[in-house]
């Protein structure tokens, strides 16, 4: 994008570049942000939402094209850190004893795809749009969780459930992705077996790369030795290595980061990596995350597709409901802690939006009509996801507030 300043006789085109869009986002969202969380229920990334949209192709549309592209890189390492940091709440110990955990998150994440899939056919959905729809439902947006759960400070039996559950519904919603697309693609003149090689080299590609990447960070981390500023720059040094990985491979790079995650927690039997707080580094691309969020909303989605973005939020938030109400009494929560881990998992999105542009860059022609879709719900639960999630933390009792 280019401006001219034709008043001036020196005057040259003012032309984006990474540091102003950069430093240009964060200042506007951190006023934002500000300005939201004087409200006890809202959440700051909902003011870094509302920036995105002003500046977005809702709004003025500064950020589009290739300034677009700028935060997007951004946005890519903050959705790996927070990817990152969610796997690491996956205890694979502590979810041998917390095995009605792992049956609710399965029989939650059956439930939302049969029911959207279901209600969005019911209503005149092509098959296609029915069955990527039904797979977006699955995923609760885990930078959502993290940031408000982080921001409260919250600490619990739901708060925990709530971070691992998001964690492992995103690890199904990936698998169920790409184990869906050999079926469901329909590009011109591409065999069935090319789209089931690509789907397995996507699945074992990822895990391969998440391992390599661990076997690579375990070691260094032993010789640096339990040094938070040493481990801190290993770590994000480390991610960044497996995002540019992972792209240069066209692996899904959340897949690889939640794999690589959960492999850090639970083969580092030494504890040689630290629990590590990301703090102000974690914050600068949290608010570009979000910001970039907000510049992809469009209200003409929510209005095009209006009744099927509501039967999407309306199916699927019944489908986790059932999920965890079902096996409540078997997971020692009582009904209203139950009440407000559904509550907590309304946010979806970030994660459904970042897998359909990974795969519509593969199969342009099965994505395009769901797109709209996703768009149109993020639209809601973006801004009705993170307002409900830190209600749902603030009424358990574990946040501190009152």
């Amino acid at each position: 994008m280019e401006w001219a300043l034709p008043s001036f006789t020196l005057a040259q085109t003012l032309q984006w570049n990474a540091l102003l869009v950069f430093g240009g986002l964060l200042l506007f969202g951190l006023i934002a942000g500000y300005i939201v969380s004087k409200s006890p229920w809202v959440p700051r990334i909902t003011g870094y939402l509302l920036v995105g949209f002003v500046l977005g192709a809702g709004g003025l549309n500064l950020l589009s094209g290739e300034v677009l592209k700028v935060t997007n890189v951004f946005a890519d390492i903050a959705v790996a850190l927070v990817v990152y940091q969610l796997g690491r709440y996956v205890d694979i110990g502590w979810l041998r004893r917390e095995k009605w955990l792992l049956i609710t998150v399965g029989t939650s994440a059956v439930l939302c795809f049969a029911f959207v899939s279901i209600a969005l056919s019911w209503f005149g959905s092509d098959n296609v749009m029915a069955l990527l729809g039904g797979v977006m439902a699955i995923a609760t947006a885990p930078a959502v969780v993290l940031v408000v759960l982080r921001d409260l400070k919250a600490e619990g039996q739901v708060t925990r459930r709530l971070a691992a559950m998001t964690a492992l519904n995103n690890f199904v919603a990936v698998l169920a992705a790409y184990a869906l697309l050999p079926v469901i693609a329909h590009e011109a003149g591409t065999p069935v077996s090319t789209l089931i090689q690509h789907t397995l080299y996507s699945l074992f590609g990822s895990a391969i790369l998440a391992y390599l990447t661990y076997w690579l960070m375990m070691p260094l981390a032993r010789l640096l030795g339990r040094e938070g500023s040493s481990q801190f720059v290993l770590v994000i040094s480390v991610i960044a290595l497996a995002i540019g990985v992972a792209h240069a491979l066209h692996l899904p790079v959340m897949l690889t980061m939640l794999i690589f995650a959960i492999l850090s927690k639970n083969l580092d039997r030494q504890f040689d990596l630290m629990e590590l707080e990301f703090g102000v580094a974690n914050e600068l691309f949290i608010v570009m995350l979000f910001v970039t969020v907000g510049a992809s909303m469009r209200l003409s989605d929510l209005t095009v597709l209006g009744f099927s973005v509501l039967i999407l939020v309306a199916a699927r938030f019944l489908a986790m409901g059932i999920g965890v109400f079902l096996f409540a009494r078997f997971a020692r929560m009582n009904w209203r802690q139950a009440g407000l881990l559904t509550l907590g998992t309304l946010p979806m999105t970030e994660v459904g939006v970042g897998l359909m542009q990974t795969v519509s860059s593969l199969y342009p022609h099965t994505t395009a009509n769901v797109l709209p879709l996703l768009a149109g719900a993020m639209v809601v639960l973006e801004f009705m996801g993170p307002v409900a999630t830190q209600f749902a933390l603030i009424k358990s009792g574990e946040s501190g507030r009152e």
